[in-house]
């Protein structure tokens, strides 16, 4: 189950960066592109716990 909730959160993660790139708003891409990769990392970090 949690390797099924991380993948998943990797899923999220890239679909929001990739959406960041279609984002006309400078703000709007930079704001998009790093929650992308703040919930990509979010999902190593489930992957590979401490």
């Amino acid at each position: 189950m949690q390797i099924f909730f991380a993948i998943l959160v990797f899923i999220i993660g890239i679909a929001v960066a990739t959406i960041s790139f279609k984002a006309k708003k400078e703000s709007m891409y930079y704001l998009l592109l790093s929650v992308g990769t703040a919930v990509f990392f979010f999902g190593i970090f489930l992957i590979f716990p401490k």
